[in-house]
């Protein structure tokens, strides 16, 4: 690494900064220095929340439900944020939820909306 370019320092438990090179820039052109704090998304929180809940490990979840492994993971690293409509139902069968408290998580509220709304309202012409 050059003198003239950003590296990362360790700031406080959790989290770094950048700090600046030798002419005072970071190696975006920024000035000044910005914690990096590592942050969980919701979705990350929530599965991470119900695996300490009862006490379950990845393997041993994905086992008893069926669930992707590697998705689990990604998942739990906050390196998915999202998830189709199938995993995202799949996800809360296996923790036992409302599959509105997953869409909720990723942000897709409307998609669990529309799911109940197309559900619950017969198809002409099907029989019942």
């Amino acid at each position: 690494m050059s003198d003239t370019q950003a590296k990362l320092v360790p700031n406080s438990p959790g989290s770094t900064s950048v700090e600046p090179g030798r002419n005072g820039s970071t190696a975006n052109g920024a000035s000044e220095r910005r914690p990096f704090v590592n942050r969980q998304s919701p979705l990350s929180e929530l599965v991470s929340e119900h695996l300490k809940s009862t006490g379950l490990r990845q393997i041993d979840f994905c086992r008893q439900t069926g669930f992707d492994q590697g998705l689990l993971s990604k998942i739990l690293s906050s390196v998915v944020n999202t998830l189709n409509v199938e995993s995202a139902l799949k996800l809360a069968e296996g923790m036992r939820i409302q599959p509105s408290v997953i869409f909720e998580a990723i942000g897709k509220k409307d998609v669990d909306e529309m799911l109940r709304r197309f559900y619950s309202t017969p198809i002409a012409g099907s029989a019942v």
